[in-house]
């Protein structure tokens, strides 16, 4: 990001699976307005959902994701972008083994990292703690956290990992909605059940980027099964402050921002209203992009 950085125009691409990312999108881009490090930023946020009922999670095993998401990641560079940024904890468990990862002409970035350093701070400061992460099938099978933690010398009996099968979709339709919330109790509920003394500190790590926007939920789910307070470890919010962090402050500046949303599969006006009306908060420019998205079928073939 150094390179990048120096730049007087910055372009950078936000991956993702699905809209989870847009919520680091939306940080980036209130970064860099109240920073103006750059004087212009183009920013892509790339949604590399492969087919339009059938996501990574849905693929025939990890050979097929890792080939499918290679596809995008070659795809990602027509954008032109100074950087790639993997707002996706699935994406990010991925990409160590396409062969993309052998050859970026370009820095790529993902967010596992950001939430390993998390983990790993709050379990390093107490000692009898344990971390519960939650995340999608995928994100869980690969293991990566736990194995990144276990390097640096966690144990790993200290953390729990819970697959949530199937909730990103749901938070996507309904973020505080009675599906999703019957599913977090669920999912927090059989995390619950490997923990074996519930009166020890918690943290619940959100490995998956649409949990944030769901995060009251867990809050209410983990309280009412611990009996001690429970912390919620957020990397979404890590990876954009560390990515702003790398941007010199430059004030005074209006910095002019692009922004477009595109996306092989079509979105439903239900979901699209629904994170939208999430991120106008904190960046309306961002949910302006939403609302606007371009679709694309032909965004990148495998």
């Amino acid at each position: 990001m150094r390179a990048a950085a120096v730049k007087e125009n910055l372009a950078l691409l936000i991956a993702d699976s699905g809209m989870g990312g847009l919520s680091i999108c939306a940080d980036i881009v209130c970064g860099l307005q109240a920073k103006g490090g750059v004087r212009s930023a183009s920013l892509t946020y790339f949604n590399a959902w492969p087919e339009q009922d059938r996501g990574y999670n849905l693929l025939p095993g990890m050979a097929e994701r890792i080939r499918v998401f290679d596809r995008a990641l070659s795809a990602m560079l027509r954008f032109g972008p100074d950087r790639i940024l993997i707002a996706c904890n699935t994406l990010s468990a991925l990409y160590p083994d396409t062969p993309f990862s052998r050859r970026a002409p370009v820095p790529v970035t993902d967010i596992i990292g950001f939430g390993v350093d998390l983990m790993h701070a709050y379990l390093s400061a107490r000692a009898e703690s344990r971390v519960i992460l939650l995340g999608t099938p995928t994100t869980i099978e690969a293991g990566t956290h736990r194995a990144r933690l276990a390097e640096r010398g966690i144990d790993p009996g200290r953390i729990v990992c819970q697959p949530c099968d199937r909730l990103a979709g749901e938070i996507e339709k309904a973020p505080e909605g009675a599906a999703v919330r019957a599913m977090i109790e669920d999912y927090v509920g059989q995390a619950a059940g490997n923990v074996a003394d519930r009166r020890l500190p918690v943290a619940a790590a959100l490995c998956c980027t649409h949990y944030g926007y769901s995060r009251r939920l867990f809050e209410e789910a983990l309280r009412a099964r611990f009996e001690c307070p429970v912390e919620i470890l957020d990397p979404n919010r890590a990876m954009s402050e560390g990515v702003l962090a790398e941007i010199p402050a430059r004030g005074g500046e209006e910095v002019r921002i692009d922004l477009q949303v595109v996306s092989r599969i079509a979105w439903s006006g239900e979901k699209i209203g629904a994170i939208a009306r999430l991120l106008e908060a904190a960046s309306p420019l961002t949910a302006d992009a939403l609302r606007r998205y371009r679709h694309d079928p032909d965004l990148f073939t495998f």
